[in-house]
């Protein structure tokens, strides 16, 4: 839904998207024909379906909390972070910590960690602090967000990175740094609220 109403308000197709989900019904509902659509039965295919990838920016799209044989969607993300990491030049993660965790929200924070754990640096939206959270207007904070970082004017520093947000000799502190200001400069009622916040990886 969040790529959708993104592609909705302008064109990205020099990036690849790649959809992730334990249920193949919803699979299938997800994204454009062009994109690849990876279903998570087994770790190895999707580790396989990463290293085929030649683009310079892919953009894995996925759906936490449901279960397949025992094994969880977060489980099988928090494994396509770590090979990632090994793989990517940069790996981000940007995710949401649900309002609707209620009693779970322990629980849906033990999740964050572990994707944090492997992400060079994740973008967090707490629902619970966003100011536009209604029914109309679900997740217009994280399309609004996307849609800065996928179309930053300073995405490389040559014509051969030029696909690549914030070029890739950035360092992890220059990465926050911009990542803050292009989000308090762009978004004012949601850095009043709080609601997005930033955080380095704890991999070790």
């Amino acid at each position: 839904m969040i790529v959708d109403r993104l592609r909705a308000k302008k064109n990205f197709d020099d990036i690849r998207f790649v959809y992730c989900n334990t249920d193949s019904s919803l699979l299938k509902a997800c994204g454009k024909e062009e994109d690849e659509h990876i279903l998570l039965t087994d770790i190895a295919q999707c580790r396989e379906a990463i290293h085929d990838d030649n683009e310079l920016m892919a953009v894995l799209v996925t759906c936490l909390g449901d279960y397949i044989s025992g094994y969880s969607s977060w489980e099988y993300s928090s494994e396509i972070m770590s090979e990632l990491w090994n793989y990517a030049d940069h790996s981000y993660c940007i995710t949401s910590l649900p309002f609707w965790a209620g009693r779970q929200r322990p629980a849906a924070i033990e999740m964050f960690k572990k994707i944090t754990y492997w992400s060079d640096i994740t973008v967090l939206q707490d629902d619970l602090k966003d100011p536009c959270n209604f029914c109309l207007n679900l997740y217009c904070g994280m399309v609004r967000f996307l849609d800065l970082l996928l179309s930053h004017p300073q995405k490389g520093r040559s014509s051969e990175l030029g696909d690549l947000p914030f070029g890739v000799w950035a360092t992890e502190k220059q990465l926050l740094t911009a990542l803050n200001a292009m989000y308090s400069n762009n978004m004012p009622e949601y850095y009043e609220a709080g609601t997005f916040s930033f955080h380095k990886s704890t991999h070790e």
